[in-house]
Parts: structure tokens; C-alpha cells; sequence
């Protein structure tokens, strides 16, 4: 039986539930919320309460679309919310007396959909016994325009709004955790995907790099940004179909649907995700990868991707991606020139394997390798590959993006875990699951992953490869690192 937690926080008064031996705080604001004229602008915090907030429930997620389909999307206790006013955190903590490490994870989704609360921290706060928060952020073109780009002095306007929501909730975090058990100064900031991609933002911005003392990247890095010019391309033809006489007053009058409307449009001219961060020159510098590698915060850094990420991408229609191996090895030649794309193209079979394998590596592997060989010359890092192939009807993609979350949380997705997972018990895959956890956790508290996972250093390149069975290779893609070297780039 559920049983209430009362906290006194610099916030303000926060009422939760305890269940289980996990207290549970839920739908907390983080943030003012950003709507009318405030709908692109740079968040505020959020004012301290004066009655008790009873934060007993989620709190809305951005607007979206539903990451699951219809009648499904219904069902979900974690997807039925969205709103504008979506700056909201949720907190699990093990008892809100004591100093426990700090695990803040955010979500990914590709900057357009996702919800903290499809990341119930109740099961890695007692494993860890560490504090463990989700949160929500601004998703789509509200959180990831280049609008300030277009309209230049116009404080309504602010780069990756999305990415400072993220920021506030941070110091949230730094205000506010000891409140519920947790120590301020031990601080892991976690992602995935697009998350991960907002992870190695504050490891670069120099005003987030006080709030965490480490960090964790799953499937995902600074290569997923636009640049200044495209990032500004993209919302001018976003702005030219929802105002054609280019006036801004309506881009805050027009709804979520109007901009996903605009997008679809826009699919010809643009393949990918349209609404994503940018470098905007003051947070994060125009430069090429290397540099934004090298200006990291030289704190333990735990990194990785899945084996088959990219074939969640060739092979549903969500997201639009040109998967021919041509158009991937066009890419290449882009950003390195026609005779090392022939090179690099050469190693992979053009067939649905190949393509995969081109992908994967274009988007997500490659990326992982350069950043861990810069940031290892500098800090602890750690390597992993995960090979596990999904059951269910994911079963077809094999390792593919975000097979990693129902093997991380508990209760990812629940009641669907099974689009993973398969319906049946699997005392292996349920095996792995726990040492995956227990490798995080530990991450979080020690800052090394395990005696059994050594860090990755130049000289061996030592990376832990997660199956039913686990072992550690060394340089594991020699070959296909060896010919990616110097070959980095803002993808797609």
C-alpha cells in the first residue's frame, strides 16, 4: 500500500508516494511554463510553491505525436499527457535523508517524441541505491528551431530551447536533490539517442559542465546536430509555409499540428529529422567534431552503441531516411571527398546487412570510436557494444536502436514491453538485463563500470561487448575504424 513522503525542498513543499520502499515524486515543475510569447524563448525557473505540491502523477509530455499507435497509445499509463507546459521532472529516491549519487537520464526520441515518464526510475534507485530523475523538455520545432537564426535580437527567440530546458533541470537538480537523499556533487547526467546527443551538448556548454561529475552516452553523440546554415535553411522553409508573408507573430499563434504539417511537407526537400539542435555560435562553437571532442568536460564517460542501430531507420517509416548504400556512401563523400568514400563504401556488401552496417557506423558507431579516442587521452572512458538481437516484433531488426531501454529499465514502455522482448520468459536475456544494470549503477556510484569492464585506451582499444554472453574484445572494428579515421561530419 502506497504510503505519502513529505519533502521540504528549496522548491517548496513536495508531497509523493512511497511504494515498495521506493519513494516516488512525480510531475514536479522544473520550469515556467514556456507558452504564448514564451513558447521559443529561453525557459525560467519555476517559482517556489507555496502550498504542497502533490506530485502523486506524471506531468505532461511535449507535444507530439504518439510514439505508439492507436488503440495502444490510449492504453499507456506513461504516453495520455502532452501540453505546451511540460517542464516537469520526476524524482525516485530510496529515502530522502542521506547523500546518494545522482542519476539524471534523458530521454531520446529523435528531439520529436518521448516522455521521462516512459523511464520509471523506481528499480535502478533501489539496485543503486542512488537517486534516480527523469524529466520532460521541449520537443519539435518549439524546442529546436533556428527561428533566433532568422529573427536576430528578438529575445523570444532562443537557440535549443530544448537543450536549455534540459539545463534548468540540471540545476534543479543541483538546487534542490539533497531535499530527497541525493548528493549534488555526484551527479550523472545519462541519454539515449537523442538524449545521448544531449549529453555530449552539456559535456561541451560551459555553462552546464558544473552540474555533473560524469557521464553516460548511449547511441548517440554531437554528430546528430545540424550546422548554423542548415539548421537556418530548414526553418526559413518551415517559416515560408506557416507564414508566407514571413510574419512571426504567427509562429505563436499556430499549433503543434500546423508545424508537424509544415514538416511533412518539407520531406522531398529534407530527409530526416527536421526539428534537431544546432551549433548557434554561442553555446556551442561552428566547428568541425574534433574540436567539439576536444572541449569536453574531462570527467568518466561511459559510451556506447548497439550493433544494428541503423536498420530501426532503413526499416520503419518513421523517421525518412535514404537508405540506399549510394546514398549513404554520398555522405561520406561529402565530408572527406570521392576517393575515401570508394574506400569506406568498399567494406560493406550492398545488400540488407551491408547497408545496415554502413549505416550504423555513418550515424552512430563511428562517431562513439572518435569521441571515446579523444576523451580516453583525457578522462576514464568506457566502451560498449550491445549485440543482443530483440525478440518480438522488433525481432527482425536485430540490435537495433533502442533495444538497450527494456534491458536498462524495468518497466521501459510497460505495458509493451514485449515489442522487444518477445512474450515469452527468457532467463538469459533477463541475465544479461541484470549485469547491464548492475555495470550502470555501478558507473554511477564508483565511476567505473566493473572489474570485468576495462577502461578503453589507445593502445588496446578495449571495449565490453554485451550478449547472452558477455566479453571484452580488443579494437573489436579495426578495420572499419581504421578506414573512418578523420572522417567526421553533421550527418544527414
Amino acid at each position: 500500500m502506497p504510503k505519502s513522503v513529505f519533502v521540504e525542498a528549496p522548491c517548496g513543499p513536495v508531497r509523493g508516494l512511497e511504494e515498495n520502499g521506493i519513494a516516488g515524486f512525480r510531475g514536479i515543475p522544473y520550469g515556467e511554463p514556456p507558452v504564448g510569447r514564451a513558447r521559443f524563448a529561453a525557459p525560467k525557473p519555476a517559482r517556489r510553491f507555496g502550498a504542497s505540491f502533490h506530485a502523486d502523477s506524471y506531468g505532461p509530455a511535449a507535444p507530439q505525436r504518439r510514439s505508439l499507435p492507436e488503440p495502444f497509445a490510449r492504453l499507456s499509463p506513461v504516453t495520455r499527457s502532452f501540453s505546451e507546459s511540460c517542464l516537469n521532472l520526476h524524482v525516485w529516491t530510496p529515502d530522502i535523508t542521506g547523500r546518494r549519487p545522482v542519476l539524471v537520464f534523458i530521454h531520446g526520441g529523435g528531439f520529436i517524441i518521448g516522455a521521462g515518464a516512459q523511464y520509471p526510475g523506481d528499480d535502478l534507485a533501489r539496485r543503486g541505491d542512488a537517486v534516480v530523475v527523469t524529466l520532460n523538455y521541449r520537443l519539435g520545432f518549439f524546442g529546436f528551431n533556428a527561428f533566433a537564426e532568422i529573427f536576430p535580437g528578438d529575445d523570444r527567440f532562443v537557440a535549443n530551447a530544448g537543450l536549455l530546458d534540459q539545463r534548468l533541470a540540471l540545476e534543479w537538480v543541483r538546487d534542490n536533490i539533497a531535499a530527497f537523499g541525493g548528493d549534488p556533487d555526484r551527479v550523472t547526467i545519462a541519454g539515449e539517442s537523442a538524449g545521448a546527443a544531449s549529453v555530449a551538448f552539456h559535456l561541451v556548454a560551459p555553462r552546464s559542465q558544473p552540474l555533473y561529475a560524469q557521464a553516460i552516452l548511449q547511441s548517440g553523440t554531437l554528430n546528430l546536430f545540424y550546422t548554423r546554415e542548415r539548421a537556418a535553411e530548414v526553418s526559413r522553409d518551415v517559416l515560408r509555409i506557416l507564414s508566407p508573408n514571413g510574419e512571426r507573430e504567427r509562429l505563436f499563434r499556430v499549433d503543434h499540428d500546423a508545424f508537424a504539417v509544415a514538416t511533412r511537407s518539407l520531406t522531398d526537400k529534407h530527409t530526416g529529422i527536421l526539428s534537431r539542435p544546432y551549433l548557434d555560435g554561442a553555446e556551442l562553437p561552428e566547428a568541425g567534431l574534433p574540436a567539439l571532442y576536444g572541449a569536453m568536460k574531462p570527467v568518466p564517460v561511459l559510451i556506447g552503441t548497439n550493433r544494428d542501430e541503423f536498420s530501426l531507420f532503413s526499416e520503419l517509416s518513421m523517421f525518412r531516411i535514404d537508405s540506399r548504400k549510394t546514398a549513404l556512401a554520398e555522405w561520406v563523400e561529402s565530408a572527406a571527398g570521392a576517393e575515401t568514400a570508394r574506400r569506406i563504401s568498399r567494406l560493406y556488401s550492398d545488400d540488407r546487412d551491408g547497408r545496415i552496417g554502413f549505416g550504423t557506423d555513418l550515424l552512430f558507431r563511428m562517431a562513439a570510436i572518435h569521441q571515446a579516442e579523444d576523451h580516453s587521452s583525457r578522462a576514464p572512458t568506457f566502451m560498449y557494444r550491445l549485440d543482443w538481437e530483440a525478440k518480438g516484433l522488433m525481432s527482425r531488426l536485430g540490435a537495433t536502436h533502442s533495444v538497450d531501454l527494456p534491458l536498462l529499465f524495468q518497466d521501459f514502455l510497460k505495458p509493451f514491453r514485449a515489442v522487444y522482448l518477445g512474450i515469452l520468459p527468457d532467463p538469459r536475456r533477463q541475465a544479461l538485463a541484470e549485469r547491464m544494470r548492475s555495470h550502470w549503477m555501478r558507473f554511477v556510484k564508483q565511476g567505473r563500470p566493473g572489474e570485468d569492464w576495462p577502461a578503453y585506451e589507445g593502445d588496446t582499444r578495449e571495449t565490453k561487448i554485451f550478449a547472452l554472453a558477455d566479453r571484452v574484445l580488443s579494437d573489436p572494428e579495426r578495420d572499419r575504424r581504421v578506414a573512418w579515421q578523420g572522417v567526421d561530419g553533421y550527418t544527414f
